[in-house]
């Protein structure tokens, strides 16, 4: 108990050489004996409400939303002397916090959480896994890599596993070191990755498409981000869609295939728009503009100027 506070708190020492680099990776492929997600059991009424009610919000996008209802959820689950029921809440609201910038916030939740040693192995499992993404959110790569492995060695189940691997990546992308982010990737083979839920898959391709372009393989990134774009949109994130469509784009240039980068920015910025997201469809656009007029191509000229005129009218719509 307070251990986990400790860490929490920026205690974030990485253990003593005993895991850097292979750890993880030996513990997973031992721990990978099944991939079935234990599902907690939970029947309070108004807990399950609020929980349903914050998964929806999340799923529509809708992150403030989702944590005001998860935080609701936590509010249950403190009334009812829950740990479990706690420790979900804790973990749902924390991923919807890191994107609103509010990683404090979310650490705090998550240590409260772990403080109580009542918790199950499964859930204090996903919470280490919460608490590594909250640490990497707050730019502490060795206390994030140290709670992966701990979450680690409670053996969770695969597709847990695989988030801790994508967040050993990202730490050792953080520390500079690409090559051990790749490896961290390894720890699962592709036919389990290939079997994960597309919203896991479509991280996984993120991940490589950055180590590609940390090693300036624009080409290789292009690719494995419009692979990421093609499982956000299976996986019904829209927002997440568009981005790694952007992110193709600008790989797609530094590649030298203007043509693509082209088509990508347009596509991202039509879908921003969209959806409402207009200061990330005005990036993409202006993006797209930039390219187009390198290009020298009439249609893809016309077609940006087109969207252009889209956007202007939508900011004035009463003229």
């Amino acid at each position: 108990m307070k251990r986990a506070n400790a860490n929490m708190n920026g205690r974030n020492n990485v253990r003593a050489n005993g895991w850097r680099r292979t750890g993880l990776l030996g513990i997973l492929i031992l721990a990978c004996a099944g991939c079935a997600t234990p599902t907690p059991q939970f029947t309070d009424e108004e807990w399950v409400s609020h929980t349903t009610t914050g998964r929806g919000s999340r799923a529509r996008g809708d992150e403030r939303r989702a944590a005001d209802a998860f935080a609701r959820a936590q509010q249950r689950a403190r009334a009812l002397d829950d740990a479990d029921a706690l420790a979900v809440s804790a973990v749902n609201r924390a991923y919807c916090l890191l994107p609103l910038g509010r990683a404090s916030e979310a650490r705090a939740d998550v240590a409260e959480a772990l403080s109580d040693a009542r918790v199950s192995t499964a859930r204090r499992a996903e919470l280490l896994a919460a608490a590594a993404r909250v640490e990497l959110a707050l730019n502490q790569p060795d206390a994030a890599l140290t709670f992966c492995t701990d979450a680690a060695a409670l053996q969770p189940p695969c597709v847990l596993q695989a988030q801790l691997a994508l967040s050993e990546s990202a730490a050792w992308m953080t520390k500079k070191d690409n090559a051990a982010a790749a490896k961290a990737l390894s720890a699962l083979p592709p036919k389990i990755w290939a079997q994960l839920p597309e919203s896991v898959q479509a991280e996984h391709a993120l991940r490589r498409g950055e180590i590609a372009e940390a090693d300036e393989k624009f080409a290789d990134a292009a690719v494995l981000y419009d692979e990421t774009a093609a499982l956000w949109k299976s996986a019904g994130r829209l927002p997440e869609m568009a981005r790694a469509l952007q992110a193709a784009g600008r790989q797609y240039r530094a590649a030298g295939d203007i043509a693509s980068a082209c088509d990508r920015l347009y596509r991202a910025a039509q879908s921003f728009r969209a959806q409402g997201l207009a200061a990330e469809a005005i990036a993409a656009l202006d993006a797209g503009v930039s390219c187009a007029e390198v290009l020298k191509d009439d249609a893809t000229s016309r077609r940006m100027a087109e969207l252009v005129v889209t956007f202007q009218q939508a900011e004035r719509p009463n003229e």
